[in-house]
């Protein structure tokens, strides 16, 4: 479907962005104590490949997405100055998305460690400044709305989504939200299901939202979300394929997109997210939506740099 005659959708995201950075199969134990701050044959090891670095953050990376699939994005996310900063406002400007968040005093960092087959071993972040959720309440030209959770987000901040979620909330407009696993073992479910009332979409992985549902299967979490007042919920399954229902819809599942070679699967998730809005306004069926997100997703993973190696491929 061409999207050159399409509406001018604008979608706010509210989300985390910053650099990340993958070191493949590090040394095993490379840090421990060392008798002076000198390089000495005990501090200085090889390393195979150099680090990679790329565009993340749940927010960015489905902006970056949503962009480079013909979006107008307004991205609500604390990107400071620094080198790191820098390189993550490029990244995003190539693809179209405006920041539209105050300078922030850093950038948030993720360092990845994964082995030889790109199973991932341990993740170092420095989470950056706090986000300001009330901001793309504010934004005016917006008619869909992003809200993704992040891995680090601290329970006090449930208020401000909720806010935002509310005052978002309109005719004409639509609230996708991505919980993730931040609050888990922090947040009650009742909270999180408040939440889910004020979307029309809700979207996130089996494992997270069976956290909240205690649904034995994915045909249970969904009917269970569903519940909750959302008019749609799609479930990400990884290797086990997506989900998805909705009221006028019954529970359908699609199976995995078979990929050549698995490679690091950073960002897909994300990837996903940004695709299947980018379908969704652009009035695809959503069961056509979820799966071209499916595919954006497999290409994230096999190519195995975020979504900054399925940008690439479409050149």
């Amino acid at each position: 479907m061409s999207t050159e005659n399409l509406p001018a959708t604008v979608v706010a995201v509210s989300g985390s962005a910053g650099l990340d950075v993958t070191l493949r199969d590090p040394p095993r134990h490379w840090i421990g104590e060392v008798p002076r701050d000198v390089y000495t044959h005990r501090t200085l090891l090889p390393l195979r490949s150099p680090p990679e670095m790329g565009l993340g953050g749940n927010g960015g990376s489905a902006s970056y997405v949503l962009g480079n699939l013909g979006r107008k994005v307004h991205l609500n996310a604390p990107i400071g100055q620094d080198p790191a900063g820098q390189l993550v406002r490029g990244w995003l400007e190539r693809a179209g998305v405006r920041c539209t968040a105050p300078t922030g005093r850093s950038t948030m960092q993720a360092i990845t460690a994964v082995d030889a087959s790109g199973r991932r071993l341990g993740t170092l972040q420095h989470v950056g400044p706090a986000l300001d959720w009330s901001l793309s309440a504010q934004d005016e030209e917006a008619s869909w709305l992003l809200a993704s959770l992040p891995g680090q987000i601290p329970l006090e901040a449930l208020p401000q989504v909720l806010g935002l979620l509310q005052d978002f909330g309109g005719q004409d407009r639509v609230r996708v939200l991505d919980t993730g696993l931040g609050w888990t073992g922090k947040a009650e479910p009742r909270q999180v299901r408040e939440l889910w009332a004020r979307a029309e979409v809700v979207v996130g992985t089996l494992e997270e939202l069976s956290v909240w549902t205690s649904g034995r299967n994915g045909r249970d979490v969904a009917e269970r979300v569903l519940a909750a007042g959302p008019h749609t919920v799609v479930l990400k399954m990884g290797s086990g394929g997506a989900a998805y229902q909705s009221v006028k819809e019954p529970y359908a599942h699609q199976p995995p997109v078979r990929v050549a070679s698995s490679n690091v699967s950073i960002g897909a998730g994300d990837a996903f997210n940004g695709a299947l809005i980018a379908g969704l306004t652009e009035g695809r069926p959503l069961a056509e939506a979820v799966a071209r997100a499916q595919q954006i997703a497999a290409t994230v993973v096999e190519r195995g740099r975020g979504v900054l190696g399925w940008g690439e491929s479409l050149a």
